[in-house]
Parts: structure tokens; sequence; C-alpha cells
């Protein structure tokens, strides 16, 4: 497996193309560059940099990735985009966003439910990280435009979407809807499949917001970059980025590569922990162009401002100015 540290230095030749992009060098700057990224889709960006000991990945991104802002230990963060513009904005911390890396994934779900129309007083609701952009989409289009009118005691949030896959399979009548995303929709509606159980799609949360609202594709992991460290190893950190992309092209285009990576890491039940994911779910959920873990492919997103504004404008009613991005 190719497990290359950021600080190590492109061939002559991808320097030189770097270059004449515009991008800098960074021959001479040999920083070791760390960050941070939940579980799940966010982690196929990094398919293989699973024994990169410079990042760490989480199941838990409320009480990992999340704190990461403010602590500002890591050189990059990935999280919900525009989530964490907005933590950013609030608390003057010191990052910016550098690329998308996914759109939305998101469903809710119900064993026993089959509708919308079924929603009543009373029923219960879980969803994951309350800050990400599953839960403030879904809090946004279920009292704006489907007018379910639940107490804030009706509803929960998990800490990730591994727990809600947790907690489904535990027990999936214990809560009448679950927010969640791709891969782990994928995995349980099948997992529950085996037992007979149907798992019941109430909402396809980025087709109902299209609808609602007139926007395409629901932003969301966002790669962001400290603003300092940037400054001080800008070559680095602009590598960094361009072969995070590189990276999220082939989850699309070259999915046998990211299989055997994957593989090439450990067994089912290492890769899990590391990714949120098996190769085996990658195959099943990536192969023949499904791309259902939504990953954003080179020019699918050409103004990384406006992609985000775009959703901010909605779920925030506010937009953010040139500041909060890498220039």
């Amino acid at each position: 497996m190719n497990d290359k540290k950021t600080s190590i230095m492109l061939l002559p030749l991808a320097v030189l193309a770097l270059t004449a992009c515009g991008i800098q060098s960074s021959s001479s700057d040999s920083y070791d560059l760390t960050w941070v990224t939940p579980t799940s889709t966010p982690a196929l960006a990094f398919y293989d940099q699973g024994k990169n000991s410079n990042w760490v990945s989480s199941s838990n991104p409320a009480t990992v990735v999340v704190p990461a802002f403010g602590a500002g230990t890591f050189d990059a963060i990935v999280f919900d985009g525009v989530s964490g513009l907005n933590l950013i904005k609030k608390n003057n911390y010191d990052y910016k966003m550098a690329s998308w890396i996914s759109g939305g994934n998101f469903f809710v779900v119900s064993t026993k439910h089959a509708s919308k129309t079924e929603f009543a007083a009373g029923q219960t609701i879980t969803g994951f990280v309350k800050a990400g952009n599953a839960a403030q989409t879904f809090l946004k289009i279920s009292k704006d435009k489907w007018g379910w009118n639940y107490a804030d005691s009706d509803i929960e949030f998990l800490e990730g979407v591994a727990q809600i896959q947790s907690a489904i399979l535990s027990n999936d009548q214990a809560r009448d809807y679950w927010i969640i995303a791709d891969p782990i929709y994928t995995f349980v509606k099948a997992a529950l499949a085996e037992k007979d159980i149907t798992l019941n799609v109430i909402s396809d949360l980025q087709a109902d917001f299209k609808t609602a609202y007139g926007l395409g594709t629901i932003p969301a992991a966002a790669l962001f970059v400290k603003g300092s460290a940037y400054s001080a190893h800008q070559g680095v950190f602009d590598r960094f980025v361009v072969e995070t992309q590189d990276r999220v092209d082939d989850s699309i285009d070259d999915v046998t590569k990211v299989v055997a990576a994957i593989d090439a890491y450990g067994d089912d039940i290492a890769a899990k922990e590391r990714f949120g994911f098996s190769s085996a779910m990658v195959t099943a959920n990536q192969g023949n162009g499904a791309n259902k873990f939504a990953m954003l492919k080179t020019g699918e997103v050409t103004d990384v401002k406006a992609f985000a504004n775009g959703f901010a404008s909605v779920i925030l009613g506010s937009t953010f100015d040139d500041s909060f991005f890498l220039s």
C-alpha cells in the first residue's frame, strides 16, 4: 500500500506540474501536516492513509472533530462544511474552508412508519451530530415544509452516524424515525432485511430539499485548513488539498484501487474501525458509478463559496464572506 505522509517529497515532474498550475512547491518544507476527520464518508478521501499516524479518524465527531476547531491542534479538519463555517464565524476560529469532499447522502428512515403523513405529536426522532448538515437540514425542512411540530424532548442527537447504526440494529422499534447517511444506510437496510424487517425511507433529504428550496446537492463534508499554519507552510497545504481531491476522484473513477488500499490496511474489523466501512462496502456503494458516498468529483463544485452560501442562506439565513475561504 502506498501510505504516504504529507511531508514526503513529490517527484520532480509532479512538483513542476503543481507549480505550472500555480501551486507552490514545498520541496524545502518537511512540515508534518496533521488532520482529523469523522469516519464513514469523509474517510473515503483518505483511503490510502490508514497507517498514517498524522491522521486521526473518529466515529464520535461531536466529541472529537467539533472541539478540534477550538483546540487548534490539527492543521486540517474535515467536517460538515456549512456547520464548520458557522462554528468558525461564531468563535473566530483559525480555520478556512479549502475544498468540498462530499455532498449529502442523508435519509430519514423508519421501521414503524411508511410516510411523512404518519407523523403525530409525541413520536420520537433520533439524529446524529446536532451541529451537522444532516441534522440542520432535517430540523429546517421538517418544521418549515412538512409541518412536523415535535417538541425538543422528542428529538435526540447521537455523537455520529456509527451510533445510529448501532442503535437501529440494537432495537429498530426504539424510536419512530432515524436520520441516517450512506454508506451506513445501505448496510443497515441490508442487515434488517436479513431479519425480514423493512427499513422505510420517509425522506431522501437531498431530493426533498431540492424540491422545497430549489437548490441542488446538499453540501456535506468539507476540508478546512488552519490559517496560521497555512501561511507558514503553504506549499505543504496546497499539495495536501490537491492530493485529497485526487483521492476523492479515485473513489469514483478507480474503485478497484481504493478497495485494494483498504484491503492492504487490514481486515474488515480494522477497516471499519479506521474508516467506518469495509472494502466490501466501498464496492457495494461506489461500484459501477453508483457513488452512494456522494463524493464530489473535480469540476462538480466550481465555486467553493457559492456552494456553501446557497445552503447557508436557507439553513442559517446568512452567508459567509471571502475571509472564511482559502484564497
